[in-house]
Protein backbone atom coordinates (compact mmCIF):
# COMPACT_ATOMS: atom_id res chain seq x y z
CA UNK A 1 0.00 0.00 0.00
CA UNK A 2 1.40 2.97 -1.12
CA UNK A 3 2.20 5.73 1.60
CA UNK A 4 0.51 8.67 -0.38
CA UNK A 5 -3.15 8.93 -1.30
CA UNK A 6 -2.53 9.33 -5.38
CA UNK A 7 -5.90 11.44 -5.87
CA UNK A 8 -4.72 13.96 -3.42
CA UNK A 9 -0.99 14.17 -5.07
CA UNK A 10 -2.89 14.50 -8.35
CA UNK A 11 -5.21 17.31 -7.29
CA UNK A 12 -2.01 19.58 -5.46
CA UNK A 13 -0.41 18.92 -8.89
CA UNK A 14 -3.18 20.12 -11.12
CA UNK A 15 -2.86 22.99 -8.85
CA UNK A 16 0.35 23.81 -9.40
CA UNK A 17 0.33 26.25 -12.69
CA UNK A 18 4.18 25.99 -13.29
CA UNK A 19 4.80 28.11 -10.02
CA UNK A 20 6.39 25.64 -7.66
CA UNK A 21 3.04 25.40 -5.79
CA UNK A 22 3.58 21.37 -5.59
CA UNK A 23 7.16 21.38 -4.67
CA UNK A 24 6.52 24.19 -2.20
CA UNK A 25 3.68 22.22 -0.57
CA UNK A 26 5.78 19.03 -0.21
CA UNK A 27 8.82 21.14 0.88
CA UNK A 28 6.60 23.29 3.73
CA UNK A 29 5.24 19.83 5.05
CA UNK A 30 8.61 18.13 5.03
CA UNK A 31 10.26 20.54 7.05
CA UNK A 32 7.29 21.45 9.38
CA UNK A 33 7.20 17.53 10.15
CA UNK A 34 10.36 16.98 11.02
CA UNK A 35 10.08 19.86 13.66
CA UNK A 36 6.93 18.34 14.63
CA UNK A 37 7.81 14.71 14.75
CA UNK A 38 11.12 16.06 17.35
CA UNK A 39 8.68 17.40 19.45
CA UNK A 40 6.02 14.27 19.19
CA UNK A 41 9.79 12.39 20.71
CA UNK A 42 11.06 14.52 22.61
CA UNK A 43 6.98 14.61 24.63
CA UNK A 44 7.50 10.37 23.90
CA UNK A 45 10.61 10.38 26.24
CA UNK A 46 9.58 13.25 28.58
CA UNK A 47 6.46 11.13 29.08
CA UNK A 48 4.28 14.65 28.24
CA UNK A 49 1.35 13.22 27.59
CA UNK A 50 -0.48 16.66 26.67
CA UNK A 51 2.45 17.67 24.49
CA UNK A 52 2.56 14.11 22.72
CA UNK A 53 -1.15 14.75 21.91
CA UNK A 54 -0.36 18.11 20.29
CA UNK A 55 1.94 17.13 18.46
CA UNK A 56 -0.11 14.13 17.12
CA UNK A 57 -2.69 16.65 16.15
CA UNK A 58 -0.84 18.83 14.42
CA UNK A 59 1.19 16.20 12.19
CA UNK A 60 -2.26 14.65 11.41
CA UNK A 61 -3.43 17.54 10.35
CA UNK A 62 -0.16 17.69 8.24
CA UNK A 63 -0.40 14.39 7.10
CA UNK A 64 -3.74 15.12 5.86
CA UNK A 65 -3.09 17.96 3.99
CA UNK A 66 -0.59 16.22 1.86
CA UNK A 67 -2.33 13.33 1.50
CA UNK A 68 -0.44 10.33 3.71
CA UNK A 69 -3.19 9.02 4.85
CA UNK A 70 -1.39 6.06 6.89
CA UNK A 71 0.86 8.36 8.55
CA UNK A 72 -2.66 10.60 9.23
CA UNK A 73 -4.33 7.80 10.39
CA UNK A 74 -1.35 6.93 12.95
CA UNK A 75 -1.48 9.87 14.29
CA UNK A 76 -4.90 10.36 14.99
CA UNK A 77 -4.63 7.03 16.99
CA UNK A 78 -2.13 8.22 19.20
CA UNK A 79 -3.54 11.64 19.74
CA UNK A 80 -6.80 9.78 20.67
CA UNK A 81 -4.74 7.52 22.74
CA UNK A 82 -3.11 10.31 24.56
CA UNK A 83 -6.08 12.34 25.27
CA UNK A 84 -7.61 8.85 26.95
CA UNK A 85 -4.73 8.97 28.64
CA UNK A 86 -3.96 5.48 27.92
CA UNK A 87 -0.84 5.00 25.72
CA UNK A 88 0.16 1.37 25.90
CA UNK A 89 3.13 1.39 23.57
CA UNK A 90 4.25 5.11 23.43
CA UNK A 91 7.76 4.40 21.93
CA UNK A 92 6.02 1.77 19.88
CA UNK A 93 3.58 4.23 18.51
CA UNK A 94 6.41 7.00 17.92
CA UNK A 95 8.72 4.68 16.06
CA UNK A 96 5.80 3.70 13.69
CA UNK A 97 5.28 7.14 12.63
CA UNK A 98 9.09 7.98 12.36
CA UNK A 99 8.88 4.77 9.99
CA UNK A 100 6.01 5.97 8.12
CA UNK A 101 7.36 9.56 8.21
CA UNK A 102 10.36 8.20 6.39
CA UNK A 103 8.49 6.79 3.99
CA UNK A 104 6.09 9.40 3.12
CA UNK A 105 9.12 11.48 2.47
CA UNK A 106 10.45 9.54 -0.16
CA UNK A 107 7.14 9.02 -1.74
CA UNK A 108 6.96 12.97 -1.91
CA UNK A 109 10.39 13.53 -2.79
CA UNK A 110 9.38 10.60 -5.83
CA UNK A 111 6.45 12.71 -6.80
CA UNK A 112 8.31 15.80 -7.30
CA UNK A 113 10.43 13.97 -9.85
CA UNK A 114 7.60 13.17 -12.16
Amino acid sequence: MSSLDLETIAALKALDDGDGFFAEMVNTFLDNAKVTFAQLHAAQIANDIRTLERAAHKLRGAASTIGAQNLMAMCEALETSAREGHIPDVAGAVAAIETELQQVRLALQAEMEN
